[in-house]
């Protein structure tokens, strides 16, 4: 593990170093990325001040619902998401083939391929807004919930990696696996960007239960927000952390199966 970071790090330098040969365009990508995402909590912004709340929950408590599902995003984003969650292309390409050749696991090669730098003005708009909405919020936070608020992100981030190997995964069985991933990764979880109490019984069982992607935000929030009304609500807080281990578990799982049925493309 320890050499893996090591190398991740001399590649992310490397990278850097690639990315500063062509400064403008680098800067321009990021502050468009940046405006792009400043825009959206902006029109959050507009949305909410018009209605006043969202089932109780106000802007910068909604705020934290949706930094902590996009931060997350876009770290994971960084790490997988262009080779990962798009492993169909690799795969109907045959250039997966070229992974399977070296003497090095074809997953931490997935995360070496590409960097996502695109994802950085993401993560900093979305850092800018959660410090902003934690400010005004400060009385919910103390030691232990910014430790639980640490563990969360780290959670977060190992469901958003997990959901995307595993789109990627299913490429090794079905031809186009990003359409199913654009349903129950992009749409399902864009629910997420409310408090789920405002949908039907069955979507938050399907967000809880089935694509836990309230694991992601809403049940950590609701703990940082001190908004628990019940025992069930506590508890799924409490192991949301560990359901993004669990998770990656499974992702793996899922991967090495895949890889083992994969037989190539024959050319």
């Amino acid at each position: 593990m320890k050499d893996f970071f090591s190398t991740y790090w001399l590649y992310i330098r490397v990278f850097f170093r690639g990315r500063v040969e062509y400064r403008l365009s680098f800067i321009l990508g990021l502050l468009s990325n940046f405006y792009c995402y400043f825009i959206t909590f902006a029109t959050y912004w507009v949305l909410i001040s018009g209605i006043g709340n969202v089932a109780g929950w106000n802007f910068s408590e909604l705020s934290v619902l949706y930094g902590l599902s996009l931060l997350t995003y876009a770290i994971a984003g960084t790490l997988i998401w262009y080779t990962g969650y798009h492993m169909g292309d690799l795969v109907q390409s045959g250039k997966l083939d070229v992974f399977l050749m070296r003497p090095i696991g074809v997953l931490r090669q997935l995360i070496f391929q590409r960097f996502g730098d695109t994802f950085i003005g993401q993560i900093i708009v979305t850092i800018v807004f959660l410090v902003t909405a934690f400010s005004k919020l400060s009385n919910h936070l103390n030691g232990c919930k910014i430790i639980y608020l640490i563990l969360s992100i780290i959670g977060g981030v190992l469901i958003q990696v997990a959901s995307m190997i595993i789109v990627g995964s299913l490429s090794f069985f079905i031809v186009k696996s990003t359409e199913i991933g654009d349903i129950f990764y992009y749409d399902m979880r864009d629910m997420t960007q409310y408090p789920i109490e405002i949908f039907p019984k069955v979507i938050q069982y399907i967000l809880t239960f089935v694509c836990p992607w309230a694991f992601i935000n809403y049940y950590p929030s609701l703990l940082l927000l001190d908004k628990v009304s019940s025992r069930y609500e506590f508890i799924l807080g409490i192991i949301a952390p560990l359901i993004g281990v669990i998770m990656l578990l499974l992702s793996l799982l899922i991967f090495n199966y895949g890889l083992k049925k994969y037989s190539g493309v024959g050319n």
